[in-house]
């Protein structure tokens, strides 16, 4: 299960604490960037905004690949989900998409000024940045999680619950018999 949005919406909070809960493996692909490269503002400052999203996109393919169909949860950056490579392995995984607005996520970004695209402006920034990807993540997502109230414990609890009422509707789930085109 793969968790998307936008940055500073508590995919890395969340996602720990569901992969708790099912006791699975937990993959933050930011953190594995960082743990083989130095911080994402060193890579963004020395190398630029393509070479992390290379790395990104790498780290990502990787923990999918590891994952081969177990239980575990990944987190991604916001910005991943803007590789095609990612998009295609993503259609492997249950995705979900953790939603949210600016209001959510300002105390978070105020207090957090590592963000390399959001230097200068962070709040006009990161609205300009959501809007782009927004309609991304809404076309990815087998799932959404609004995620403007709740504690981080309460928010992993009903994603959990959300994804077994997935799992069983997908199970329980009737194949539709292939359509026929008519030719003329």
């Amino acid at each position: 299960m793969v968790l998307i949005g936008p940055m500073a919406v508590g995919k890395s909070a969340i996602g720990h604490q569901l992969a708790q809960h099912l006791g699975s493996a937990f993959v933050d692909t930011d953190a594995v960037v960082v743990a083989q490269h130095g911080s994402i503002a060193e890579i963004f400052a020395s190398r630029g905004e393509h070479a992390f999203r290379e790395l990104e996109a790498r780290a990502v393919s990787r923990a999918i690949e590891e994952a081969g169909g177990s239980s575990t949860v990944i987190s991604l950056g916001g910005g991943a989900v803007l590789d095609s490579g990612t998009q295609q392995l993503l259609g492997r995984c249950t995705v979900v998409y953790l939603e949210c607005d600016a209001e959510t996520v300002a105390e978070r970004i105020a207090r957090n000024s590592g963000r390399p695209l959001l230097a200068g402006d962070a709040m006009g920034r990161w609205r300009t940045l959501f809007a782009t990807r927004q309609p991304v993540y809404e076309r990815l997502a087998d799932l959404v999680l609004d995620v403007r109230s709740g504690s981080v414990p309460e928010l992993a609890r009903r994603l959990e619950d959300a994804l077994g009422e997935y799992a069983a509707a997908k199970a329980t789930a009737v194949p539709a018999p292939a359509s026929t085109k008519e030719v003329e």
